[in-house]
């Protein structure tokens, strides 16, 4: 072979390499293309990462004193109502038994006011009456022949009208006003005592509902604020997954939809979930920046998993992997 047909050869190869590669090179640009611009290949299943949330109440002082018990330790299971903090309420038990002396006051006045005087007094007032009666009409006597002065018969004659009035209201009893008075007088006594018990309420701290105790921040014998939270306790009811869902996948996912979620505490266990809720506001939307969707941003929307055979111990926060189902028909 001459040196022509040589270098004829070698130029058909390159030209071949050159072409093979422009080949792989094409294959390679489509490839990385389909890839970044195809989220989910159809058939592919769409799981969802989100976190694991549980109900969780803060329980705080209304009241400012002394921890005077505390029955709880963390990690305890409670039942709604159980008494879990007591703080000193020496102070406001004082003050109840001022509110109830006052009551019993308020109650004697009441009553005096209703039944009127006892039959002692109107017999005094009576005689009382009597004697002044008399006096006067003797002075009257001697008034009216110029015997005694003016001031004279104008002080006894005072003297008979109040003994008369004093007489008719023993008589009469107490007003009507007077009455109202004094059940007012009782409504209030009754209104401070229950402003007090509603304080001795308060210094019992008692579960708002079933659960666990997981954060105690008070021991006895501290000294306590208003406002100052006192234990932390975490519902017992199903716990549930918070995702976001892109806009372009809502339409598999629906409420009552039931999913698989796993949890990375429990490695190769598989739990059932079902969908409670879509979160519809747009105003608690995530906007997500991408650069593969065209010229529009895509927005998340939150859902809302209920786990329901959930019996392991779980946690706030746990990462929870959600499952939606196989995307096809892109």
């Amino acid at each position: 072979m001459g040196n022509s047909d040589v270098s004829k050869v070698k130029s058909f190869n390159k030209k071949k390499l050159f072409i093979f590669s422009i080949i792989v090179l094409v294959i390679a640009l489509c490839l990385v293309y389909f890839l970044t611009n195809k989220d989910i290949s159809e058939d592919e299943e769409l799981i969802v990462q989100g976190s694991l949330e549980t109900t969780e109440t803060d329980l705080n002082s209304k009241l400012a004193g002394i921890v005077d018990q505390v029955l709880v330790q963390e990690g305890d299971k409670v039942k709604k109502g159980d008494t879990l903090i007591v703080i000193s309420s020496d102070t406001i038990e004082a003050k109840k038994k001022q509110a109830e002396a006052a009551k019993l006051a308020a109650e004697a006045q009441a009553e005096k006011a209703a039944n009127g005087a006892r039959s002692q007094e109107v017999a005094q007032a009576k005689a009382a009456y009597d004697y002044a009666e008399k006096t006067y009409n003797r002075i009257k006597t001697l008034y009216d022949e110029d015997a005694i002065p003016a001031a004279k018969y104008d002080e006894i004659y005072a003297q008979y009208i109040s003994a008369k009035q004093t007489y008719d209201m023993a008589v009469q009893g107490a007003r009507e006003e007077d009455k109202l008075a004094a059940n007012a007088q009782v409504a209030q006594a009754d209104a401070a005592i229950a402003e007090v018990n509603s304080y001795l309420e308060d210094a019992v701290i008692k579960a708002s509902m079933d659960g666990t105790v997981t954060s105690l921040n008070v021991n006895q014998g501290n000294l306590i604020s208003t406002g100052m939270p006192l234990l932390t306790l975490t519902s017992d009811e199903k716990p549930w997954v918070e995702i976001n869902v892109k806009e372009t996948d809502l339409s598999m996912v629906k409420e009552g939809k039931e999913v698989k979620v796993t949890l990375t505490a429990y490695p190769g266990e598989e739990f059932k979930g079902v969908v409670k809720n879509i979160n519809k506001n747009p105003d608690f939307a995530t906007k997500r920046a991408t650069n593969n969707n065209g010229d529009f941003d895509i927005l998340s929307y939150g859902v809302k998993i209920e786990l329901s055979d959930m019996e392991q111990e779980v946690y706030p926060g746990l990462t929870a992997m959600v499952d939606l189902g196989k995307k096809t028909g892109e």
